[in-house]
């Protein structure tokens, strides 16, 4: 038989004797002195440190307490309950204000995390929380890392605030995932798919782009060239980028669109035709955050580029397939288009341009494609979701490609299968194919996988989530430079672009889509530039992107993030195996800070509070009353 410890041996004494207490009146008087007797001569056993004795003899006490004292169906479900509320309780406060586990539902911070990647998530990187609330016990802000990471809620955000249950009981607010890109007084321009900082006193922030964990990510300053349409009346829309207000359209009698842009407080008419010559101030929607630098990109064959309708492309040149380019949006001109007349709803209507590409480019970007992570079955393409996938007359189809979950990254496709574990595919999947015809289906759809996004015509609503920039002379997609500078092709369209800008008439001016070059001055840091015709971080917020530009609702759709919403910051990768395990790729938050400390400390003081009162517990005399 085996041999029970002494604690072990404590722990059935002092059961017994709450059952003695509580329910003795079950017992006949008989039954009540055997059970004294026994109880008492444990006891003496324990404290004579007779374990052998004492094993014995807590069989027998334990035998007869499941004997007389069976518990009802009452006594499991109260025992069940009150367990269950202290295990809530405990993992509210551990999952709120130290550390919990995390799934990556969404591909917004690819390649750092992917859907169904589990982390877990410290808590005390830079405060202590409020459990179940947003705010903070603690905030330390010298403690948030410029590309970091971090976990906030998103309550009280316009977009984001959504409802969803904690631990699948408590009403609680959706958290969300973003790298951290500006700290307040920051002011921030995009060029190049890069983000140029300079901190409250005019230091650049070098970090946004020498961080090695930010080199292979690249960024834009927008979802959409029209930002977000707010209808004010129907007369009236506001357009905003970044959930800051950059332009109004209003409507004449005569149904005549004109716009105008806020700058410095004040409404001030677009104008374009200024971006033909530098300029210290901000004159044109494009001049915000450095708009002008990028282009919405598709690929079109020859006649759809004939479709769009715009004379200036009638003579597109000779190419397998054509790089459409959507730029310089503006308030004037080209004039926003009107979708509906019940309440203003304008879409802007940017300049378009195009690039013949021929098979060495298409093979380039086939060599550096990305996707997202897409569900095949049987022909038709859905991008994934933590729902069941959904195929419809909207998506997308694919010839012979077997069923199953794919993605493209850096032009490598790997097959998904149990537990987001990821494989190579084979070569001979028909998605790896570089006829133009694939190209164009994989960069149009390959984000957005509907089919409302590819071409059909010139006032499409919807266009595809990729993007163009130039950086230091070569045209940028994919985040690669698919057009190098010594590229003829590239050369023969920045002649010919220069040359529609300058032959473009004043009132219908054309700004042409070249490279205006990084915020630099004297090969460093314009500061006054970045700060003019950038963004300016307000105190207590902060700035967040995803990783992933073409997949997140980030701080270009909500704007600013309120300090309060800080929640915690991703520690580890922990599922699925593979090369990403360990920690993120991220500037590493400091190890002992004020809020781990105490987090920390109070977890040390509650164990030994608990111990010790356990041990005096088990160690607590039996007295027999016999007047009870």
């Amino acid at each position: 038989m085996k041999t029970s410890s002494l604690n072990h041996c404590r722990s059935i004494l002092q059961a017994a004797y709450q059952w003695y207490k509580s329910k003795r009146s079950r017992l006949s008087p008989e039954q009540v002195q055997s059970l004294e007797k026994q109880m008492l001569s444990l006891e003496s056993s324990i404290n004579a440190n007779e374990t052998i004795e004492a094993s014995q003899k807590a069989d027998l006490l334990e035998a007869f307490n499941k004997e007389h004292f069976k518990k009802s169906i009452f006594d499991y479900a109260k025992e069940f309950l009150f367990a269950i509320l202290i295990a809530l309780a405990l993992a509210v406060v551990v999952r709120q204000m130290w550390f919990e586990p995390y799934e990556i539902p969404t591909g917004s911070m690819r390649p750092t995390f992917r859907e169904q990647d589990h982390l877990t998530v410290t808590k005390t990187a830079f405060g202590l929380n409020i459990p179940l609330t947003t705010g903070h016990f603690l905030f330390e802000p010298s403690l948030v890392q410029r590309t970091g990471v971090v976990t906030f809620t998103s309550e009280g955000i316009d977009r984001l605030d959504e409802d969803t249950m904690f631990m699948y009981v408590i009403p609680y607010k959706k958290r969300l995932i973003k790298r951290m890109v500006g700290k307040p007084g920051d002011s921030l321009y995009f060029y190049g798919g890069r983000i140029y900082g300079v901190d409250n006193d005019g230091q650049p922030i070098e970090e946004l782009i020498g961080s090695p964990w930010m080199k292979n990510i690249e960024y834009i300053p927008f979802i959409d060239l029209s930002g977000e349409v707010i209808p004010k009346s129907s007369k009236e829309a506001l357009i905003t980028q970044n959930a800051q207000p950059i332009g109004k359209v209003s409507i004449s009698p005569s149904r005549e669109l004109a716009g105008d842009i806020y700058v410095g407080g004040k409404w001030i008419k677009d104008n374009p035709q200024a971006q033909k010559e530098p300029h210290d101030s901000i004159k044109a929607y494009s001049d915000f955050l450095g708009i002008g630098n990028y282009a919405m990109a598709r690929l079109l064959t020859k006649e759809q580029v004939k479709a769009l309708g715009d004379a200036d492309l009638s003579d597109p040149g000779d190419g397998l397939l054509y790089l459409e380019l959507r730029h310089h949006p503006s308030l004037t001109y080209p004039k926003p288009l009107l979708l509906r007349d019940s309440q203003l709803s304008p879409i802007l209507n940017p300049s378009r341009t195009v690039i013949p590409l021929q098979q060495s480019h298409l093979d380039a970007l086939m060599d550096h494609m990305y996707t997202a992570r897409l569900v095949f079955k049987d022909g038709r393409a859905t991008r994934y979701s933590t729902e069941q996938p959904q195929f419809g007359s909207q998506s997308p189809t694919f010839a012979k490609v077997p069923d199953g979950t794919y993605e493209f990254y850096e032009g490598k496709l790997s097959r998904i299968g149990w537990g987001a574990i990821e494989y190579a595919a084979d070569k001979d999947n028909p998605l790896y194919s570089h006829d133009p015809a694939n190209v164009q289906k994989l960069f149009n759809l390959g984000i957005n996988t509907n089919n409302a996004f590819s071409p059909q015509g010139g006032q499409q609503l919807y266009f595809p989530s990729r993007y163009a920039y130039f950086r230091d002379g070569d045209l940028y997609l994919l985040g690669a430079p698919i057009l190098k500078k010594d590229d003829p092709v590239l050369h023969k369209f920045n002649v010919k672009e220069l040359q529609r800008e300058k032959n473009s008439p004043k009132d219908k001016p054309y700004i042409a889509f070249t490279d205006n070059g990084a915020p630099l001055k004297d090969g460093k840091y314009d500061v006054e530039k970045i700060r003019t015709f950038g963004l300016t971080v307000p105190d207590k917020n902060y700035y967040v992107l995803g990783d992933n530009h073409a997949m997140s609702s980030d701080s270009r759709a909500f704007g600013f993030l309120p300090e309060a919403n800080l929640q915690g910051a991703p520690s580890l990768i922990i599922w699925p195996p593979g090369d990403r395990l360990g920690p993120p790729p991220q500037k590493p938050y400091h190890l002992w800070t004020l809020p781990r400390i105490i987090v920390w400390a109070i977890a040390a003081a509650s164990f030994l509070t608990w111990w010790v009162l356990h041990r005096r517990y088990l160690r607590r005399p039996i007295v027999i009353d016999k007047k009870e």
